[in-house]
């Protein structure tokens, strides 16, 4: 009789009765709690057969104490009417759904409701009322297919036309058809004009990227002239002869101390006289400053002015004359001059810009080494011509490099180039990879037409095992843009036969380009197993580790069967660590890892300084190395000068080094050059 009354009149306690149920049996207490939550949630005092259901929380946990054994003994009551079948019959308990916002099971309450909403609505709605939600309904009804008989003879139109333009673009039509009605209906309207009558200029149209242009300041900025983006390809024809005239005057007008130098460092009789004096009396013999006499094609003819200090302070001065040869031996072009006089400056200590001075001397020798004024390099997209300019550098140094036999032998083949403006810096979000393919297509080109040899073009796959198995943003899908670019290899263009492998069509399925054995380029993988006996020169491009996986695993074995006679380039590497928590790249095996690293010769090498971070702005300078036109690492500093009219920038050699220099030389040298012009009020 308990458990009926509970049933019928108090639906939820059929989910606590089960628990109730089994807690009893255990001896446990929680009932007691189960019936005083019941007991607060019932409210008003009802009775129930012989008890009464409180309707506070206090007064609950007493009736609950009160009623635990008789409800245990109901719940066996129970669960004996089930076995003999006269038990009351239940519902399929249906899928809960949790309430969006309390995430709480209401689904029971909102069947309720529904069913009593149903019930008043067929029961008491007034006819009129009926009426009138029916008519409703149906307008809604009539509405939606409407709308959606409108949307699907719109798509069945621009499917027959081939009109796949997007929404947006077709509001904007839309949006200006409905100005132009406007504007049609405004006219005729107005009606005709009136004799006399000013007549109004229209506002003339300006694109939104010229407005945007002027507001960010670019429209202002002087742009690259061509000509100059050329001049890394010209060789200079000048003699010694030519130059030894210009060079005598400009070395005694700007560097006499500089030739001092000279004197003391090449001259074995000035040296081992110096250092002898300076033993004993530190400073008591000195070479402050020397002229040029002569210049020959074996080295400098100088007068030296010699200073002798005593032991009472006494300064006996004399005239010397001094002949030095070049420390590379004779020379025979200018060029060959001009880097024989900057590695006697960088022997001589003076690797300053007493080298820029040497390097940036007007008429003497090639242009290679410059950087063209107003390349604007933080535009992204740069112009196309400056990426040509990029383009070309990197071929020339790759070209030269492939025609020494012995850098390559010196080098076991091994050769990187780090080109790395904001548009092909992986490591920026400016990264574009269709200009990083660009420059990559036109080194297969001049090694495939020019240095007459196979090249593979590898990019790196998947890194990782099982489930932590990826690729690096940058690569992904990169395999597919290559072999789709255009490479006017196909039947009847300029490099019909040039691919190796069958180009296919990714969209059709069918072959692009016909791949042909006795093709120049061919594409691969990053690892052992591509590596084939016909190619001559491998490219892989941006290779890098991953966190939890490293490609030294399987770059190196690739290389190592590549051997040192075949060349093997990688364009901008990424090889450094990237330790991981389950000790991947860890201390173990490290030492092999940077050895390898080191192991590659840069041919080419061009990056921008910026102010200690790598972001686009500001630009402080560039560093930059060239194997074929400039084989010498040189610093720019770059200089912006603004007008009334426009905008202009300039990057001016401070130093020139044998190798590399680290980042606190570099700063130094700008941070100086600052503090000169802020002496000398030079603006910047």
């Amino acid at each position: 009789q308990i458990t009926d009354t509970f049933l019928d009149r108090w639906g939820f306690l059929s989910q606590l009765l089960p628990l109730m149920a089994s807690l009893h049996s255990k001896r446990r207490a929680a009932p007691v709690v189960l019936l005083a939550i019941a007991g607060a949630l019932l409210g008003a005092a009802r009775p129930v057969a012989s008890f009464v259901v409180p309707s506070s929380l206090a007064s609950g946990l007493r009736w609950g104490a009160s009623t635990h054994q008789c409800l245990g003994r109901a719940c066996t009551l129970r669960q004996g009417l089930r076995m003999s079948g006269d038990a009351p019959k239940f519902e399929k308990k249906r899928n809960k759904v949790p309430d969006a916002i309390t995430q709480t099971d209401n689904s029971a309450k909102r069947a309720q409701n529904a069913q009593m909403r149903a019930r008043e609505v067929g029961a008491n709605e007034p006819e009129a009322l009926k009426k009138m939600r029916l008519e409703r309904e149906a307008k809604e009804a009539a509405a939606i297919l409407a709308v959606e008989s409108a949307v699907l003879d719109d798509a069945k139109q621009r499917s027959a036309t081939g009109n796949f333009v997007s929404g947006i673009d077709a509001r904007e039509d839309r949006m200006l058809a409905q100005q132009a009605e406007q504007k049609a209906a405004d006219a005729a309207a107005a009606g005709p004009a009136v004799p006399g009558q000013a007549e109004v200029d229209e506002v003339p149209k300006v694109d939104i990227r010229v407005r945007l242009k002027a507001m960010q300041g670019s429209a202002r900025r002087v742009r690259v002239a061509e000509e100059d983006l050329l001049h890394q390809s010209m060789q200079s024809d000048q003699s010694v002869d030519n130059v030894a005239t210009p060079l005598a005057e400009f070395l005694n007008t700007n560097l006499p101390a500089a030739l001092g130098a000279f004197c003391l460092t090449f001259d074995p009789s000035m040296s081992t006289r110096a250092a002898k004096a300076n033993s004993m009396m530190n400073g008591s013999f000195r070479v402050p400053k020397a002229r040029v006499l002569q210049v020959t094609p074996e080295g400098f003819k100088l007068e030296a002015t010699v200073e002798k200090t005593g032991f009472f302070g006494n300064v006996a001065s004399s005239v010397e004359q001094v002949e030095l040869a070049f420390p590379g031996g004779a020379v025979a072009t200018s060029d060959e001059l001009k880097l024989a006089v900057i590695a006697m400056l960088r022997d001589a200590g003076m690797d300053g810009r007493e080298t820029a001075q040497v390097l940036e001397m007007p008429g003497f020798g090639s242009e290679g080494w410059k950087i063209p004024d107003n390349l604007w390099l933080n535009e992204v997209p740069c112009q196309e011509v400056i990426r040509d300019w990029f383009y070309r550098d990197a071929c020339d140094a790759v070209q030269v490099a492939l025609q020494d036999p012995e850098l390559i032998a010196k080098a076991n083949g091994r050769f990187k180039i780090e080109c790395v403006p904001p548009e092909i810096n992986p490591e920026m979000d400016t990264f574009r990879v269709g200009t990083m393919l660009e420059m990559v297509r036109e080194l297969a080109l001049r090694i495939a037409l020019v240095n007459n040899k196979r090249v593979k073009i590898c990019i790196q796959g998947s890194l990782g095992e099982g489930i932590f198995t990826g690729l690096p943003l940058m690569l992904s899908g990169m395999r597919k843009v290559v072999e789709g670019m255009d490479w006017e290899a196909r039947e009847g263009e300029m490099y019909a036969g040039l691919m190796v492998n069958d180009i296919i069509n990714r969209r059709t399925g069918e072959v692009a380009i016909k791949g042909s054995k006795e093709g120049r380029v061919s594409f691969g993988e990053v690892g052992p197993n591509v590596v084939e006996d016909d190619d001559e020169v491998f490219i892989v491009i941006a290779p890098q580790s991953m966190i939890g996986a490293s490609v030294y695993d399987v770059l190196a074995p690739m290389v190592a069967k590549a051997g040192p006679t075949r060349p093997f380039i990688l364009i901008n590497p990424r090889l450094r660590d990237r330790p991981s928590s389950g000790g991947v790249m860890s201390f173990g095996g490290r030492a092999q890892r940077l050895e390898f690293a080191a192991s590659f010769t840069q041919i080419y090498h061009f990056r921008l300084l910026y102010s200690g971070s790598t972001f686009m702005f500001p630009v402080q300078g560039a560093l930059r190395y060239n194997l074929a036109n400039a084989p010498y690492w040189t610093l720019f500093r770059r200089f912006q000068t603004d007008s009334d009219d426009d905008e202009r920038e300039a990057y001016t050699p401070l130093a020139v080094y044998a190798s590399e220099p680290d980042s606190p030389a570099m700063t130094g040298i700008i941070k100086s050059s600052k503090e000169k012009d802020v002496k000398s009020n030079t603006p910047p």
